[in-house]
Formats: C-alpha cells, sequence, structure tokens
C-alpha cells in the first residue's frame, strides 16, 4: 500500500516576513583608526618618540600601519611636538655664574611645545628627523639669561652659553656698543614676559664672566660667517690679548676639533673606500655648519663623539706616521690654510 503525502504538506505555504535584526554599528578598532593616515596623523601630534615606538612595537599589525615605509615613520616624527631633550642637555651642560644670584636675574629655558608666552619654530632635526624645537636644536651663542635694568635710563642686561660649554658670558645688544644701525633697531626686551626671543647667535659676546683674562667682544655675525678653511679663530689683532681670545677661546676649540693630519696616500686609501673627499679648499662657516642645519642636541652631542672618535692620532701628523701631508677639514673634507694648532 504506498503511501500518500498528506494535504497539508503539499499545500502551498506562504513566506514568513523576516523582521530585521537591528544591531549596533561595528565600532573601528584601534588598530584600523591606526590605518587611517589622516587619524593617524592626529594622534601622533600628541605623542612623544618613544610612544610611538612603543605603539610600533606592540603588535605587528601596528607596526605595518605606522612603519609601512622609512619615508612614512620620518614624516610622523617630524609632526610630532618637541620631545623637549634638548632643554634637559642645555640644563645638563650650562652652570649660570655666582653672579646670578646677586642680581635681578632670570633664566629663560623653555621648550617650544610647551612655551605659550611667544611663538617657537619647531622642524624636524637633519640627522633624526624628530621634531625639534629652536630652543632644542644647536646654536652658536645660547641667549637664555636677563636681568632687569637699575634704573629706566639703563638698558637690561643679556647672557647665555657658548653652544654647551659650561661658562656663562655676556650677551651685548647692538644699543649696547652704539652701532651705527641701532636707530632702526628696537631694543632688546625680555623674553621672558615679551612675545620676542630669546636672540640666539646675535650681538656680540664678551669674556665669560668669571673669566679673569681680558678679550675685546666680538660681533657674532662676524663670527658666524667667518671662512674657517682661510682664516682661523686663533689670531687676535691686539697685542696685548691672548690667543686665542677668552671670547673666542670655546668657539675655537669646536673649529679646530674638525681638523685631522693627512698625507696624499691615505686620502686615496679613505677616498676609494668610499669617502666623499672633495678636491678643493675648506669654505666651511659656523653658520652653515650648524646654524643652516637644524640640528638637535642629541644628534650634535653624537657627531661631535664620533668625531672625536675617527682618526685620534691625525692631529699634528698623519696617522701612518708620515710628517708630509695637508690639514683636512673632516665636515667638508677640503684642505685647510695653514697648520693644525695643536
Amino acid at each position: 500500500m504506498k503511501r500518500k503525502w498528506s494535504s497539508k504538506l503539499l499545500a502551498p505555504t506562504t513566506a514568513k516576513k523576516m523582521k530585521p535584526v537591528l544591531r549596533e554599528p561595528v565600532p573601528y578598532s584601534f588598530v584600523r583608526i591606526v590605518q587611517q593616515y589622516g587619524l593617524l596623523k592626529s594622534i601622533v601630534s600628541h605623542l612623544q618618540p618613544e610612544d610611538l615606538l612603543a605603539l610600533a612595537l606592540s603588535a605587528k599589525a601596528f607596526y605595518h600601519a605606522i612603519v609601512p615605509r622609512r619615508k612614512s615613520i620620518e614624516n610622523l616624527l617630524g609632526r610630532m611636538q618637541c620631545p623637549g631633550r634638548g632643554i634637559q642637555i642645555r640644563r645638563r651642560c650650562h652652570q649660570k655664574s655666582v653672579f646670578f644670584n646677586m642680581f635681578e636675574c632670570t633664566e629663560y629655558v623653555t621648550c617650544g611645545s610647551i612655551a605659550t608666552d611667544r611663538v617657537v619654530k619647531t622642524r624636524p632635526c637633519v640627522e633624526c628627523k624628530v621634531a625639534t624645537c629652536d630652543e632644542c636644536r644647536i646654536h652658536c651663542v645660547y641667549q637664555s639669561i636677563y636681568e632687569k635694568p637699575c634704573a629706566e635710563d639703563e638698558l637690561p642686561n643679556f647672557s647665555g652659553f657658548i653652544m654647551l660649554n659650561a661658562k656663562e658670558v655676556p650677551i651685548l645688544s647692538p644699543h649696547h656698543l652704539h652701532w651705527e644701525h641701532v636707530v632702526t633697531e628696537p631694543k632688546w626686551q625680555d623674553p621672558s614676559t615679551k612675545k620676542v626671543g630669546p636672540y640666539h647667535d646675535s650681538g656680540s659676546i664678551d669674556s665669560p664672566l668669571e673669566e679673569s683674562a681680558y678679550g675685546p667682544p666680538e660681533n657674532i655675525n662676524h663670527i658666524l660667517d667667518l671662512d674657517l678653511g682661510q682664516n682661523s679663530l686663533a689670531f687676535s689683532s691686539y697685542s696685548n690679548v691672548a690667543d686665542p681670545s677668552p671670547v673666542l677661546r670655546d668657539l675655537y676649540k669646536t673649529t679646530e676639533q674638525r681638523k685631522r693630519w693627512f698625507c696624499d696616500d691615505c686620502l686615496l686609501h679613505i677616498g676609494s673606500s668610499g669617502k666623499n673627499l672633495l678636491h678643493r679648499p675648506c669654505h666651511c662657516t659656523l653658520r652653515g655648519r650648524y646654524l643652516d642645519r637644524w640640528l638637535c642636541l642629541r644628534c650634535y652631542e653624537d657627531e661631535e663623539e664620533k668625531l672625536q672618535e675617527c682618526w685620534p692620532t691625525n692631529i699634528n701628523k698623519c696617522g701612518c706616521g708620515n710628517q708630509i701631508g695637508r690639514a683636512i677639514c673632516t665636515w667638508c673634507w677640503g684642505s685647510v690654510m695653514g697648520p693644525i694648532e695643536g
């Protein structure tokens, strides 16, 4: 006997309408956010380099989002706030004189990332690419201390430091020296309260405050633009002033440390190993070496340390022992006129 399908089963059925299930939108994960470059730039602007590194190393997804290529990480580092390392280095190296507390002096050393009373330029360091403010990069003369005038008709006093050398030095404004063009220049103001300055690499420097030897003030612009391949900071035009002058002593040491002595055979050997040797005279200046390069203080210290480690025996003769040779500038690898000062 055949079984028959039930008429209920064979009857056409009406499809039930499925009610849509309302769900909350799925939120973007943090990885998806980091993968959006526009959002990543906004996040990075509030981070320190160490924070970005920790985030990149926390997971492969973060690393590939942050470092898809070298240029990307360099761009992000340049968009950060200045981490303030240069201020820390300056405070470690610079020492205020004993006269600082005897007079009404104010020190203003503030990183551009937290300065609220004035605008401080910030650019990527030319070496490490980390965002570096104007206060945290290398300057030949830091002007960072202000002394109020004792009377209304007097000028304020300014002082600071030569690069990262410890001694505090007086800094004279154009009005202190009564230059011919002072009429067109405004008087220097207190950078700690006004939206001006500091006046780095400006004016003239005098002998360190605690220096017993005498030296005439030196125009900073003249020093910065001096052709160091053809001239030396060692020689003074005054018979009663030591060579080098106490005013120029620290900058003189900096310019001399770049010089090394090589014979022609060793120069050829260095050139064959890939060193970009330039067979022309050196025309380096302090301005071109330091001020025109936006170099953070940590990279500056690294450069100076490496310079001391390279060719330590090539001071007054070639490292091979040959006395016949020439002085070479290790900044540009050009020939320097005259002997190396020992």
